[in-house]
C-alpha cells in the first residue's frame, strides 16, 4: 500500500528542527510508513543537515508525537526497515568471530582512589580544642 501524502496536521507537530530551531519547509518531510492513524516521518533540516524520525498518532481528539534526532538518511531508514531483525544467534556469532571477550574490548581501567587528606582523621580530631 502506497503511503498517503502528509497532511498539515502531521507536519505541524514536526515543524521545527530540534538542533537549530529552524522552521522546516514542507518539502523536507518524507512519509516512511503509515498504518491507520499512525505515521512515521523522516525530516532533514536544510540549514544544519540534522535529521529527525518522528512517530505521529492522529485521532479525533488530537495528535501526539515522539521524535528522535538521528544521523540516518531516509534511504538508511528504509534499508534497515526492510532488513531482517538481529537475533541472539547473530550476536553470539559476532562475539565468536571477534575471538575476544567483549569485556576485554570495552574494559576501562580502574583508577586508583585518591585521598586528599594529608592528615589522618584521628590526627585531625586530636588537634581540635
Amino acid at each position: 500500500m502506497k503511503p498517503s501524502p502528509l497532511n498539515h496536521d502531521s507536519l505541524r507537530l514536526v515543524s521545527y528542527c530540534p538542533l537549530c530551531e529552524t522552521r522546516y519547509a514542507n518539502g523536507n518531510a518524507r512519509l516512511l510508513a503509515e498504518e491507520g492513524e499512525t505515521r512515521l516521518i523522516h525530516v532533514t533540516c536544510k540549514k544544519c543537515g540534522g535529521a529527525t524520525l518522528s512517530l505521529i498518532l492522529e485521532n479525533p481528539s488530537g495528535a501526539s508525537s515522539v521524535g528522535m534526532v538521528t544521523d540516518l538518511t531516509h534511504d538508511d531508514v528504509m534499508r534497515l526497515h526492510r532488513s531482517r531483525r538481529v537475533s541472539t544467534d547473530d550476536v553470539i556469532d559476532v562475539h565468536k568471530a571477534l575471538g575476544t571477550a567483549l569485556t576485554d574490548l570495552f574494559s576501562v581501567p580502574l583508577r586508583k582512589r585518591r585521598t586528599h587528606a594529608k592528615v589522618s582523621v584521628k590526627a585531625r580530631r586530636s588537634v581540635r580544642p
